[in-house]
């Protein structure tokens, strides 16, 4: 099931609150700890999730006739995230082709 952004925006409200009020308490034992470990890591991903829309959100919608046809330019990638695949893809000349690791 994939959850629309609203429904993750209650959820993050929910959670907030669920934090709020075991950090108001105060975590008497290990358990209570790992719990709030738990929700903050949840929160971090939900977090995480809903800036990654809203950036994909903002790309350019465009047409499939285009694609079709082959008159769209290839989106520019950013370095830091296919720095590695470029150098398994092109190693430096004299340099020793990197193994893939799965």
């Amino acid at each position: 099931m994939i959850a629309k952004s609203e429904e993750l925006r209650r959820s993050l409200n929910e959670i907030n609150n669920l934090l709020q009020a075991l950090r108001s308490l105060g975590a008497r034992d290990d358990q209570e700890r790992e719990e709030i470990e738990v929700l903050e890591q949840s929160r971090r991903s939900i977090v995480n999730l809903l800036e990654s829309r809203r950036k994909q959100n903002r790309l350019p919608v465009v047409s499939l006739q285009a694609w079709r046809d082959g008159s769209l330019v290839a989106p520019p990638f950013a370095a830091e995230r296919y720095a590695a695949v470029a150098q398994a893809n092109q190693p430096a000349s004299g340099a020793p082709r990197p193994y893939r690791v799965s």
